[in-house]
């Protein structure tokens, strides 16, 4: 009885959070435009935790935190996704060309693309960035500091970004310090630098980030709570070493999506810009791949 007793009320919480996330108004700065359930019968399939699409929104790189690229094509009708083709797995090698046998050394979280293509990877368990000229091709090492190994093990850099003038930018998940405050780094020359600081919700823990075609930083943050994912979208002029002008684009409560990790900023046909993110399943049977796209109000 009472096995049954707390499995009712545990379904009944996952509902009211269904309801109380997909229920209320519209976005503060965004408009929904598709979510689209991805799914390949495939042993490797899931756990994207990277996102990188290509100027025109066509093409993407994802990345799955067990240490595989994947690259396809995103079919849209009318704006909204229908189908992703043309899908090519790749796997991330290390530094001598190898696929490293031990989960902790191909934990991927962050994903990142320079202005030339290459791609920047950001590692947990055993903290580190690295380079790939391309999917496939072996590491590259990349600078790093000794006091960034001190994250915690489940807590490193998942948020990496790269600006117009490809300087690297990077957010660790867990708090380095008071538990309000999120520090931002910057990759300056062969140095990381402790660069920003701004107001931390508890509740939200950052896993994504990219610069818009308008300069701006846009950062994805997630929370869970034991029954479902709440996540938010925030946007931040970059000022020297402060970010400003804080924007909070859009905020869905438990259960309105899966555990979105990745962001990837673009300008559409119409010259709107659209904010693409994926889920993290966490190879589980209960979640999902979901490829979610919202594009920016247009503000006076």
């Amino acid at each position: 009885m009472r096995q049954r007793l707390a499995i009712a009320v545990i379904a009944g919480l996952v509902i009211v959070g269904l309801q109380m996330g997909r229920a209320g108004g519209p976005e503060p700065g965004a408009q929904l435009v598709s979510v689209y359930r991805w799914q390949i019968p495939a042993g490797w399939f899931g756990g994207f935790s990277g996102l990188e699409l290509s100027p025109d929104g066509t093409r993407m790189v994802a990345m799955s935190d067990r240490g595989l690229f994947v690259q396809a094509r995103l079919v849209r009708d009318d704006g909204t996704i229908t189908d992703v083709t043309d899908v090519v797995q790749k796997r991330i090698l290390n530094e001598q060309g190898h696929f490293a046998h031990g989960t902790g050394q191909r934990d991927s979280e962050g994903l990142a693309q320079l202005p030339n293509g290459e791609l920047i990877v950001s590692f947990e368990g055993d903290h580190r960035v690295e380079r790939f000229s391309r999917p496939g091709a072996s590491a590259q090492h990349m600078p790093w500091a000794r006091a960034l190994s001190d994250m915690k093990p489940n807590g490193g850099f998942e948020a990496l970004a790269v600006d117009a003038a490809g300087r690297l930018y990077a957010f660790p998940e867990a708090p380095i310090g008071p538990p309000d405050r999120l520090h931002g780094y910057r990759l300056e020359g062969d140095t990381w630098r402790q660069r920003f600081v701004v107001k931390r919700d508890k509740q939200f823990q950052p896993v994504g980030a990219d610069f818009g075609p308008d300069g701006r930083l846009y950062l994805l943050e997630r929370g869970f709570n034991g029954l479902g994912f709440r996540v938010r979208v925030r946007s931040f002029a970059v000022s020297g070493n402060a970010l400003t002008d804080e924007k909070l684009l859009l905020r869905k409560g438990i259960g309105t999506y899966d555990n979105l990790e990745a962001l990837s900023v673009w300008r559409d046909s119409q010259g709107k810009i659209r904010l693409t993110m994926i889920s993290d399943d966490n190879f589980r049977l209960l979640q999902r791949t979901e490829i979610v796209e919202y594009v920016l109000r247009e503000t006076s």
